[in-house]
């Protein structure tokens, strides 16, 4: 067991820095959390009430994300010219039926709810003095279901169906490109990649099922997942009648330290192009390797 937690921590050890999260107790039902990942900073009150004798809880969460100034010095900025932010709110109510003996389950209710605006920098030339600046509006909401189910026994298999139903309108930015810059006074020709197209936008909404299962022992859980995703036309709210692709994963999750909820996942994946053209193959493909810390035992959405 040691020699497990020992090339367990040389594993994942150096994929602590990419992420910082706190929370700090400000009052008996309070939180405040701040968590940094990939440049961005997620920060705000946590409202936390649970009443144990009917094991009941509602958490609601209000945050905002915005990008770091600095990313080396974690430096935020907020003021009138803050062009990119993010308003989120979570609520999460959850029911837990638990009893010394017989059947336990529980079931989790949640909605996210994100408003915000992004601004972008484009040179349609591919010159810096064609530059243009566009600020969007984004928004998205996120429905979802987490049910959990087990016997009050040792070694116990656990069930948890998850649904998830989500529906965006975020606006993204084009990608690079290498323009070819003059001869310098060397003759030495280089290129410079930027964006000359504006950013463009195609709704999206994605219901998900997943269904996890865990054996009663043993270090390894399955989750067999389908996605069916609906883009609408760019520029378009409405999601339907433009492009439908079907999702399946199969995806096998490893626990080398079950307590400390760390896992390891992997799963083979088939996309299947059931409605409209894009650039990619009718049928797709393909493998994923996934690293979770600190998530709930069988949590996939």
């Amino acid at each position: 067991m040691k020699q497990k937690l020992f090339y367990s921590f040389l594993l994942f050890q150096p994929l602590f820095g990419f992420a910082q999260d706190a929370k700090l107790n400000i009052l008996p039902f309070i939180n405040v959390t701040t968590s940094i990942k990939d440049g961005q900073i997620e920060a705000g009150p946590e409202l936390n009430w649970s009443k144990d004798e009917n094991g009941q809880g509602l958490i609601i969460r209000p945050i905002i994300r915005m990008p770091l100034t600095s990313k080396s010095d974690n430096v935020i900025q907020i003021d009138r010219f803050s062009s990119t932010w993010r308003g989120i709110l979570a609520i999460q109510y959850t029911k837990v039926n638990a009893g010394v003996i017989g059947s336990i389950s529980s079931h989790s209710i949640g909605g996210h709810f994100e408003y915000g605006s992004s601004e972008f920098k484009y040179y349609p030339t591919g010159t810096k003095s064609s530059e243009i600046k566009d600020t969007e509006v984004s928004y998205a909401f996120e429905l979802k279901y987490i049910g959990f189910f087990t016997k009050g026994k040792n070694e116990a298999k656990q069930f948890s169906p998850q649904f998830r139903l989500r529906y965006s309108y975020d606006w993204k930015a084009a990608n690079e490109v290498g323009v070819v810059n003059p001869p310098n006074n060397n003759g030495v020709v280089a290129t410079t990649n930027v964006r000359i197209d504006a950013p463009s936008v195609k709704p999206l909404l994605s219901p998900a099922l997943s269904l996890q299962y865990y054996p009663g022992k043993g270090s390894f859980s399955y989750a067999p997942t389908v996605y069916y995703d609906f883009t609408g036309a760019s520029g378009n709210n409405n999601p339907f009648q433009n492009l439908n692709r079907l999702r399946f994963e199969t995806w096998v999750f490893y626990y080398p330290l079950i307590k400390d909820n760390v896992k390891i996942g992997v799963s083979p994946f088939l996309n299947i192009r059931t409605q409209g053209a894009d650039n990619f193959n009718e049928l797709e493909y393909g493998g994923m390797i996934t690293v979770k810390f600190g998530t709930t035992f069988l949590h996939f959405f």
